[in-house]
């Protein structure tokens, strides 16, 4: 496979020139030793990876003489194996606070760690790193979030991607080292992936005394992906107490192998349910926790429909890294039965709604949660989208649309 350019790699040059310490966050075996070493420094840079023994060795053994180096920048990699030098980091930019001087990459939500929190606040910026998205696969940075709430119109246009070619997508998702792969072989790397280099740091956050529950929660937040979360239902599954689960979850959330999806709620009503969507942060992987592949996935049973909504959840998540229009993420439900999948508030208060099918024949009762929103919201609703797996593009009203989900990344 040819090199992917990453999205955010125009982001964290600007980063770079204007703030003293950028870290780039993500999962293991995204790309970020990759990202980091092809970036067009503007001065002098330096690469350490503290995945070698002896830079650790020398890291831990005298950490400010590690960090004092004759180079503009200084790349660290795998930042998070040695939490003490973050400190010598702080000493350092309090010294000489030149922008750019350091680049981190973490497996790991580093401000989850103690010692990066105290001593880099109002030091550092943080930008996440995903697996690929469609678009950068394309050769393209994606940008369905900045048409939705600039010109929504733009989107409406049909699709050639047949529904077969979608489902690819899905089982497929979107690690760097699984787009060549077969089927058989993403197989061979997902379990090693799972049983490596996902516990690996799992064990770097936290001394965990029963790992081996991780994976399994890991494969029970696969059943619930896309859903609500509800803890409780976790722990009577794992047989464990709800805080300990609780505290599992936000592991594998610091590990990158989960996210949430919080709940929106405003003044349109007192029953919105408060509960987050749980979202495991790679369809592909997702598939692989559930044993489904692109020949089971659209059987019936076959978990289409929540993977599907993954998949959207996880390419808007990338998108937002990148976005010039600077939404958050949410989900809605009320009590009443109103739902939108996925919400997206601009902070200027503007909303855009998402509902994800996995149908080929979209209707107009499928928009009742847009309408919904549309309605209570008046002129602070921008736009809502039907994503489904129907190839053609149907308007439903001046603000409301039914989309081929390719619209994510063919919308240039």
């Amino acid at each position: 496979m040819s090199v992917v350019n990453r999205a955010i790699a125009p982001m964290v040059l600007a980063a770079l020139a204007d703030t003293p310490v950028v870290v780039v966050n993500g999962a293991r075996q995204v790309g970020k030793t990759t990202l980091v070493a092809r970036l067009n420094y503007p001065g002098s840079s330096q690469v350490v990876s503290l995945d070698d023994a002896a830079n650790r060795d020398a890291a831990r053994h005298d950490p400010r003489a590690f960090v004092s180096r004759p180079v503009d920048t200084l790349v660290i990699d795998e930042s998070q194996l040695e939490p003490g030098l973050f400190r010598a980091i702080k000493a350092e930019v309090d010294h000489d606070r030149r922008p750019g001087r350091f680049l981190l990459t973490g497996s790991a939500r580093l401000l989850s760690a103690p010692d990066m929190a105290d001593a880099l606040v109002g030091r550092v910026e943080i930008i996440e790193l995903w697996p690929f998205s469609q678009g950068e696969l394309a050769g393209f940075a994606d940008n369905f979030v900045d048409l939705l709430f600039s010109a929504p119109r733009e989107l409406i246009h049909s699709s050639d991607l047949r529904r077969a070619d979608l489902v690819e997508r899905i089982a497929t998702g979107g690690f760097p080292e699984i787009i060549v792969r077969t089927p058989s072989r993403r197989r061979a790397w997902f379990d090693n992936y799972l049983t490596t280099a996902a516990q690996s740091v799992i064990r770097e956050l936290s001394a965990i005394e029963r790992l081996a529950e991780v994976p399994r929660l890991l494969r029970l937040c696969a059943t619930r992906t896309g859903a609500e979360l509800n803890v409780s239902a976790l722990a009577n599954e794992l047989s464990i107490p709800a805080r300990t689960t609780d505290g599992y979850l936000a592991l594998l959330e610091a590990a990158f192998l989960i996210h949430r999806v919080p709940a929106w709620s405003t003044n349109l009503t007192r029953k919105v349910i408060r509960r987050p969507k749980l979202v495991v942060s790679d369809s592909g992987l997702a598939c692989h926790l559930l044993g489904a592949t692109s020949a089971t996935l659209d059987r019936p049973g076959g978990h289409l429909g929540p993977l599907l909504e993954t998949f959207v959840a996880n390419e808007i998540r990338k998108q937002l890294t990148w976005s010039a229009e600077p939404a958050s993420l949410w989900h809605f439900r009320d009590r009443g039965g109103a739902e939108v999948d996925l919400v997206l508030e601009h902070p200027d208060g503007r909303i855009c709604g998402i509902e994800v099918k996995a149908t080929s024949t979209p209707r107009a009762e499928d928009l009742r949660g847009l309408r919904y929103l549309a309605d209570r919201l008046g002129d602070r609703f921008q736009f809502g989208v039907l994503l489904t797996a129907a190839p053609e593009a149907t308007p439903f009203g001046p603000n409301l649309a039914a989309l081929p989900v390719s619209t994510l990344w063919a919308s240039r």
